[in-house]
């Protein structure tokens, strides 16, 4: 059965594609799910005029990454955050954490969805972070983490407490 796509199917083609797929897939699966019409003259006509449009809003998304793209690509972004004095951090830096440093500096709003990280950042250090903006636009932001202080953790009451005894 031939059938023209009304969007991207990853495995199929793109929006306004004609292809040919079983009888039982296609109205099993890819009609209901509006992923794909009967292909028509109509409906091929319609999904033409629709592609022009998606190739129109396409360009302009890629523009619009590659303009943020040259803004935040290589900036150095530094997080003073507590840790102990072996560098490991009360808590993590997480995606969202970054997305704000860097609206902050750049005045840039990125999603947190679109930045890479394996897992979240633990320990003081320099780090590289990868940030996805479109398709194959993508940008490298150098990540600091810095120690804003080190946090002790209670030997100075064990000192107190034995001090106590003595006095009296």
């Amino acid at each position: 059965m031939k059938v023209v796509l009304t969007r991207d199917y990853e495995k199929l083609g793109s929006a306004g594609d004609v292809i040919n797929v079983k009888d039982g897939f296609a109205k099993n699966f890819l009609i209901p799910n509006n992923i794909a019409l009967i292909a028509t003259q109509g409906n091929i006509n319609q999904m033409e005029i629709v592609k022009k449009s998606l190739i129109k809003k396409e360009a302009k998304n890629i523009e619009e990454a590659k303009k943020i793209a040259e803004i935040i690509d290589g900036t150095t972004v530094t997080i003073k955050v507590n840790s102990s004095p072996d560098g490991k951090l009360y808590g993590s830096i997480t995606t969202k954490d970054i997305a704000e440093k860097i609206f902050e500096l750049k005045k840039v709003e990125l999603d947190k969805k679109k930045i890479d990280l394996e897992e979240h950042i633990k320990e003081v250090g320099n780090y590289e972070v990868n940030v996805r903006l479109y398709k194959e636009i993508k940008a490298v932001i150098k990540l600091e983490i810095i120690s804003d202080d080190f946090i002790i953790s209670e030997p100075q009451k064990e000192s107190e407490d034995e001090e106590t005894p003595e006095e009296v």
